[in-house]
């Protein structure tokens, strides 16, 4: 029975097997995972594929083995036109294809702070066509995950893309239709740092969605209902990089590359003198009351707590604080 592999190719020159019909992989050796015979090598299938943009389909004989499969490769292109993964079925000649699993690629640009889509990723998600956009914001995608696993190295590898990097997760999602899905996601950074390519692939009939703890929604229920609301915040650049719970109604940050900085010029400075503070060690944590924008050149003053990032067993985040946000006042 043939069997539908998952190939990423973020970046020129690697490609790593990351799931087989579903089941997801340790980013593997592509030859000894998935050719049926040692005479067969698929890599230059995978770098025609990547090379030429377009499906493979062929009938390949191995000699040592005396017999025969065919193998069906289809690209996954990202929005840039990069091939950032490829299905590859591998089967008896005669045999019917089976399903391909919805997948999708991505760009998170850093400097825009945008993410660069093609509609396949926001098909997976039940958006339809005519409502598809190019372009979505961190905020977009971040707001849909139910639940997150290894989220602060997703975060500071997207927001600080190295050559080299990679990391291969997994998140759950929420679509359209309502109900939830599992996705895996790899991610790699671009050659030249200026962002970073994302593999998507749905995984839920393998995987059920992963679900946050009752503790962890009786903690942010909590919080809303005195009107205080927890967020990872980047201080260096003054960046709300993900909401821990509901995002506020009256701070505008989710489109921030257009309509200007989330905290004050003014006032960045001094929060960013207390993150350093509190990374330091110099103190448990530190309290600003800064202005947040609202839109519509209106800002709210708030006050803004840093304490370290650090999840059990783990040592603080660097470039990470938690920030518990209250507002203080009406706009002015």
């Amino acid at each position: 029975m043939g069997s539908w592999h998952l190939i990423e190719t973020l970046v020129e020159g690697v490609a790593t097997l990351v799931a087989s019909d579903g089941e997801v992989k340790e980013m593997t050796s592509l030859r000894r995972k998935v050719s049926p015979a040692p005479d067969i090598p698929v890599e230059p299938i995978v770098e025609y594929v990547r090379e030429v943009r377009e499906p493979f389909d062929r009938v390949l004989s191995s000699k040592r083995m005396r017999q025969s499969w065919r193998f069906y490769a289809w690209p996954i292109i990202g929005p840039f036109g990069d091939v950032h993964g490829i299905h590859l079925w591998v089967g008896e000649p005669g045999e019917e294809l089976g399903t391909r699993r919805l997948t999708s690629g991505v760009a998170w640009m850093v400097e825009e702070m945008l993410i660069y889509q093609t509609w396949e990723s926001g098909a997976m998600s039940g958006t339809l066509l005519e409502d598809w956009l190019p372009t979505a914001t961190p905020a977009d995608y971040i707001n849909r995950a139910i639940c997150f696993e290894r989220e602060t190295e997703f975060l500071n590898l997207v927001l600080n893309p190295r050559s080299g990097g990679v990391l291969s997760t997994w998140f759950s999602v929420q679509h359209d239709h309502g109900h939830a899905m599992q996705w895996q996601v790899v991610l790699r950074p671009m050659e030249d740092g200026s962002g970073v390519r994302v593999l998507y692939h749905d995984v839920s009939d393998v995987y059920p969605p992963s679900m946050p703890s009752l503790a962890a929604l009786g903690l942010r229920e909590g919080l809303l209902g005195a009107d205080v609301h927890v967020a990872l915040f980047e201080a260096r650049r003054g960046i709300i990089a993900m909401w821990i719970g509901r995002a506020p109604e009256w701070v505008e940050w989710q489109y921030a590359h257009v309509t200007g900085p989330v905290v004050h010029p003014e006032d960045l400075p001094s929060l960013q003198a207390s993150a350093r503070r509190v990374e330091s060690g110099a103190v448990p944590q530190a309290g600003d009351l800064v202005r947040l924008h609202a839109g519509d050149g209106d800002w709210v003053k708030a006050a803004v707590t840093l304490r370290p990032f650090q999840l059990p067993d783990r040592p603080p985040h660097a470039a990470f604080l938690l920030a518990q946000i209250a507002r203080v006042d009406d706009s002015y």
